[in-house]
């Protein structure tokens, strides 16, 4: 059965709850929750039906453990998750101001996710067919940049799909002067590509988007995602663009919303047995594909945004079509 992959960072949120006295000081009381972009996506994709399958290194410490737990419970295949005796499992640690924006810090020196061996690819990794989906926080470090264009590589080789988004993370890149080389050069090996409006207007740059847009077209990808807040997605393919506007609904959360779109959108691939290239090559001539799998995902994204949380909002199969 076709199943989703994906790699990179999973690691613990730390996120405000509460405020409570103590000592005459106001301390903020943090939960831990899983989290990380590339084990949202698999999720999501679990918990609308599809076999989802995560690879990467946690730490050998109660975080990692928790995490392996996590996405066990949440039925996401997890015989890929190292564990590393030497480095510890990634945190991210979420701060809100008065207005209830977020604002991330991150403990990712030297930790699991940054040195998984990219020999383990090699490794029976990519058996029978499916999608191998990444996000840009595998790109921050030069050694995992590498690793990250063998497991594409890789995947190519063994007739899978490849899913690229894009979901910059600023504060995590020692040297922000890499990131468009790097992007694109992960875009040149991808078959799918989503980025939100900021980003391509960041990786643009002084260039008119839609000739960027264009440009990455060229490169390899066969099907480019761009989303913009509440505003209607666009799907660009060689000759042709598809939009799609998004449920109108009241915004409660915004945690993991594109991840779960992203999800929808990979899950309604899977379920047109969209899943190896010479299905893609042959669902390019048929929109009703690409609208059935354009409204599944903002659907996604849409209900995400009006729970709390980020596991706790991803829809079910149900969820999405009630909404």
């Amino acid at each position: 059965m076709a199943r989703i992959i994906t790699f990179g960072e999973i690691l613990i949120d730390w996120i405000p709850l509460e405020f409570r006295p103590f000592g005459g000081l106001d301390i903020p009381v943090k939960g831990q929750f899983p989290g990380g972009a590339p084990a949202n996506v698999a999720v999501a994709v679990a918990r609308l039906g599809q076999m989802a399958q995560f690879v990467g290194a946690v730490g050998q410490d109660d975080a990692g453990e928790f995490l392996r737990q996590s996405l066990q419970k949440m039925d996401v295949n997890t015989d890929h998750l190292l564990t590393d005796p030497e480095h510890a499992t990634p945190m991210a640690f979420v701060s809100l101001d008065e207005k209830g924006e977020r604002s991330f810090s991150f403990a990712r020196e030297n930790t699991a996710d940054l040195n998984f061996d990219p020999d383990y690819f090699a490794q029976g990794v990519f058996s029978g067919e499916g999608i191998f989906h990444i996000c840009s926080n595998t790109l921050t470090h030069e050694g995992l940049f590498q690793t990250t264009l063998m497991g594409l590589q890789q995947a190519q080789q063994a007739n899978f799909l490849t899913s690229f988004d894009v979901n910059l993370r600023l504060p995590l890149w020692r040297d922000p002067s890499r990131i468009k080389a790097r992007v694109l050069d992960c875009i040149s090996y991808c078959d799918i590509v989503k980025l939100s409006q900021d980003e391509l207007e960041y990786l643009a740059a002084e260039e008119p988007t839609q000739a960027f847009i264009e440009d990455l077209l060229t490169l390899g990808p066969s099907l480019v995602l761009v989303t913009d807040a509440d505003k209607p997605v666009s799907l660009y393919m060689a000759n042709k663009t598809l939009t799609q506007v998004t449920p109108k609904v009241t915004v409660m959360d915004t945690t993991g919303a594109g991840d779960a779109f992203m999800g929808a959108w990979l899950y309604a691939m899977l379920a047109q047995n969209v899943c190896n290239p010479a299905a893609l090559e042959q669902a390019l001539n048929h929109d009703d594909v690409w609208q059935f799998a354009l409204k599944t995902a903002v659907t996604g994204g849409g209900f995400a945004v009006t729970h709390q949380g980020a596991w706790s909002a991803l829809p079910t199969l149900s969820d999405i079509q009630g909404l």
